[in-house]
């Protein structure tokens, strides 16, 4: 009998206030949650607020939430963001018009801008990245050939962060010969396959 062991390792974020930098702040967050975009305007009392646009950098259409003359604007929106995006409504008028989205997926992992028009015309946008981090249940199989040798392998398909795993005996010693790791260029998940192969005679 031959089980495959795997563990997490923890998630790393940095956590900043914005700036200029062209490399984008990273917000990771599980699939299922909810994910916060970071993003912040200077206002004062006798300034009007501007419009607010949050796009999603590959997507078609690429508008995520919309906020025009003080509410949200629904028809440039992406079908696959209804009723996921929204604005903290109350702290707007204090400059924070970071992007609360739900029920995060792994598709939504990419680049977001911020992008604040004000009535003069004028444009301030900031990227974030957003990463979603996701597990799926790791898969065993074992197969034989004519050679009388047997063939573990252990996979698991699309983890943020990679986990860690062994092929085990039943007297718990790591038997793996080979990993392969493949990293997702759009999600950044991975996928990680492991085998280990023995003589069948070897096996319980």
């Amino acid at each position: 009998m031959y089980f495959c062991l795997y563990f997490v390792l923890g998630l790393l974020s940095s956590k900043g206030c914005f700036s200029a930098d062209p490399n984008p702040e990273k917000v990771v967050a599980f699939a299922g949650e909810n994910a916060i975009l970071p993003c912040s305007l200077k206002t004062s009392g006798s300034d009007d607020l501007p419009t607010v646009e949050w796009s999603k950098e590959g997507l078609k259409p690429n508008v995520v939430f919309l906020y025009r003359n003080g509410f949200e604007t629904f028809e440039m929106k992406n079908q696959g963001f209804e009723f996921r995006t929204s604005l903290f409504m109350r702290e707007v008028k204090n400059g924070n018009v970071s992007l609360r989205i739900s029920n995060l997926k792994p598709s939504d992992a990419g680049i977001y801008q911020c992008l604040i028009i004000r009535r003069n015309g004028s444009r301030e946008a900031t990227d974030v990245q957003l990463v979603v981090a996701a597990v799926s249940d790791p898969k065993l199989s074992v197969d034989s050939d004519e050679n009388q040798r047997v063939t573990v392998a252990c996979e698991a398909t699309c983890w943020l962060p990679a986990p860690l795993m062994e092929i085990v005996d039943e007297k718990g010693n790591n038997i793996t010969d080979t990993v392969e790791i493949q990293r997702a260029d759009l999600t950044e998940c991975y996928t990680v396959r492991q085998t280990a192969t023995v003589q069948s005679h070897t096996a319980r």
